[in-house]
Order: structure tokens, then C-alpha cells, then sequence
């Protein structure tokens, strides 16, 4: 049985290059996907498969890292020697980068059919789901094409879809590097933008019956970050001012911690926004998501701060409590996260001399 599990990269940057640039601009990634994997074991003529669609809107370098974790040397040769006596072949695991025009090896996918297949896929738990009894004609079409691809018949040229292919497993000799490594890249220019309309496929392959664990870094133009909490530099995003005066209340927000806040947390709305709310006497006056707090972006990185302004007029001895809610978010330091303040104008109220007791 086929076998896929899909995992979505989603890379949305809207600051293009000059037209005249014709080559890729190489520029720091914005958008990371850094998590641990593990591969299944598959067959020699069938293939466990993991498929990740990546939608690139500019151009720009897409870095693929892979480590295999715990690398077993002896078992590993001994089943690259059992593929090699069934298929001919001298290797076990495949990692190729192909745009969507692999899948009838034609033309792109239609861009509306690309997201309606990603979000199919993403509604599955990566850990439980065989596309094979899901999305059988996707699966289908990928393993077509990766036998045409990497057939018996060889190609004059590769296939335009084709960009980029490993499949060897190095076992580093050097005592400091236990980890055995892969490594390709692929730079991505307006051309080549043009005719892939954006969407790309990372495909992983395993044909043993090993089942590694894997270290997966895919780098990539845009501000998407989908990054394992193994891999996650801690995260602080606190109050660290709340001045009060009559006609307003002013907070202070910053990024107390060492890792940046993913562009995921400030498109949250409803119950999963994260929001600095206002507290008048223990009753709650309003509040403001990090989109309308943030729309800069100051705070996603390490040591930004804003400043925000709730114009409300505040009485004479109000207790004045801001609160930053932050559901669904690991914050390493969650006592900054509140501030309070009894307010009061310090000024003397007079008695009239008749009312003062004796």
C-alpha cells in the first residue's frame, strides 16, 4: 500500500525585486520548517513516502538539512546490501525537491486545487494518517511520476520539474559528528517563478525496513515558521511599563525573550487571539489583539517593544490592571505578563468646617 503523510509549508512574502533582476537574489530565509521526523518502513518497489508542499511567492534559495539521528552503521549497510540484491540499487532513502508539475508531468497544478489539497492534508495528524486510503489519486500520481523519474529508461535530461536529488546516507569518520548528514539547495529566480507558479513538493523517501528518525530544516523565502519546541529558542513576550494618567492608560509590550514570535500568533482572532486587555476595578474595559498592538512587527524580534494608548478617563483611586492573554503560547516567564496600578491625583479633599466632628 501506497503510503504518505503531508505536511504544509506556507511561505506568504509580499516584498518583491526589481523587475530587471533576473537571476535569484539570495537573501537571509525568513521562513523556517525545522522539525523531528521519522521515515516508516517501506519496500523495495514500494516506498514510504513523506510529502511536503512548499508555496514560494518570490524568488529566492530553498535549503533542505537532513540528519539521521541515532544512525545505526551496521544495520544500515545491511539493508542497502538487501536492496541492492532485489533492485540493482545503492540506496535506501531518496530525498528529491520537485514543482507540482511532477504529478502529470505536464503543467502546474491549478493554484485553487493546491491549497484545497493542502488544507485536505492538513486536517490529518501527521502520526496516524496513510494518505493511501485518503487521497489515493494524489499518492498515485506522485509514485507515477517518481518511477518515471527514477526509472529503469534513462532520460536524455531531467524533467523541468525536477530541481534537486539526494540519495546517499554519508557516515561521518569524524568523533565530533555523530549525526550523518544531507544537504541540497535550490535557487528559485522570477523565470522559473513563473512557470511553477510557486508551488513545490519536498519528497522523503524510505525502500528498507528501517525506521529512522530524522531531523528535518527546511529554510525558505518567506515569513511562515513551523519549528519543533526542541528547537525553539525561549520565548518572552511581557508588560514592562503601565503608566497611568486622567484621560489614558499607556502600556509598554516587549519581546523579553531570545527567539522571535512566529507570524502565526498575530493572525489569531476570537478566543485564540493573543491580547493586551484593560481592567478598571476588576472589570474588564477592553483590549487590543497583537495585530492591531504590533501591526509593525516590532515585537517579533528579540528585545522590540511598542507602546499603547487606551484613552479612557480613570477616577480618582481606580485600580488600573493590564493584562497581556496569551493562549496557546509558550511563555517561558508568564508573571510579566500583568501590571497594576491603584491611581489617585494625590490631591486633598477639603471638609467644610462644619462637618468636622468636635
Amino acid at each position: 500500500m501506497n503510503k504518505f503523510i503531508g505536511f504544509f509549508l506556507g511561505a506568504f512574502l509580499f516584498c518583491f525585486l526589481p523587475v530587471g533582476i533576473a537571476h535569484a537574489e539570495i537573501t537571509e530565509n525568513q521562513g523556517l520548517f525545522h522539525q523531528n521526523l521519522k521515515l516508516f518502513t517501506g519496500k523495495a518497489n514500494d516506498s514510504y513516502l513523506l510529502l511536503f508542499p512548499i508555496e514560494i511567492t518570490q524568488p529566492g534559495r530553498i535549503e533542505c538539512e537532513f540528519k539521521l539521528l541515532q544512525p545505526d552503521e551496521e544495520r544500515f549497510l545491511k539493508a542497502l546490501e538487501n536492496h541492492h540484491k532485489k533492485t540493482g540499487k545503492s540506496f535506501v532513502f531518496r530525498w528529491s525537491l520537485v514543482d507540482s508539475r511532477f504529478f502529470d508531468q505536464k503543467k502546474p497544478m491549478q493554484p485553487g486545487k493546491f491549497q484545497q489539497w493542502i488544507q485536505k492534508v492538513n486536517n490529518y495528524n501527521p502520526g496516524e494518517y496513510l494518505a493511501g486510503d485518503q487521497i489515493r489519486g494524489a499518492v498515485a500520481g506522485a509514485k507515477a511520476a517518481l518511477d518515471y523519474v527514477f526509472g529503469k529508461k534513462k532520460k536524455k535530461e531531467a524533467p523541468v520539474y525536477l530541481h534537486r536529488y539526494i540519495q546517499s546516507v554519508r557516515f561521518p569518520q569524524t568523533p565530533e559528528n555523530h549525526v550523518t548528514l544531507g544537504r541540497m539547495h535550490h535557487d528559485i529566480d522570477f523565470a522559473e517563478l513563473g512557470q511553477t507558479q510557486g508551488m513545490y513538493f519536498l519528497v522523503l523517501e524510505n525502500f528498507s525496513q528501517l525506521a529512522p528518525e530524522l531531523e528535518v530544516k527546511v529554510s525558505y523565502p518567506g515569513n511562515q515558521r513551523q519549528v519543533d519546541k526542541a528547537f525553539l529558542l525561549p520565548r518572552d513576550l511581557g508588560i514592562t511599563t503601565l503608566h497611568v494618567e486622567a484621560g489614558k492608560v499607556q502600556v509598554e509590550v516587549q519581546n523579553l525573550g531570545e527567539g522571535e514570535l512566529p507570524e502565526e500568533l498575530y493572525s489569531r482572532t476570537g478566543t485564540q487571539a493573543a491580547t493586551l486587555m484593560l481592567w478598571l476595578n476588576g472589570k474588564r474595559w477592553g483590549g487590543v489583539t497583537l495585530q492591531g498592538l504590533d501591526p509593525d512587527r516590532h515585537l517579533r524580534n528579540p528585545g522590540g517593544k511598542v507602546l499603547y494608548s487606551f484613552n479612557v478617563a480613570i477616577a480618582d483611586n481606580t485600580e488600573v490592571v493590564s493584562k497581556l492573554s496569551l493562549p496557546n503560547f509558550e511563555d517561558v516567564h508568564s508573571d510579566n505578563n500583568e501590571r497594576k496600578q491603584l491611581y489617585g491625583t494625590g490631591k486633598k479633599i477639603l471638609i467644610p468646617i462644619g462637618q468636622m466632628n468636635p
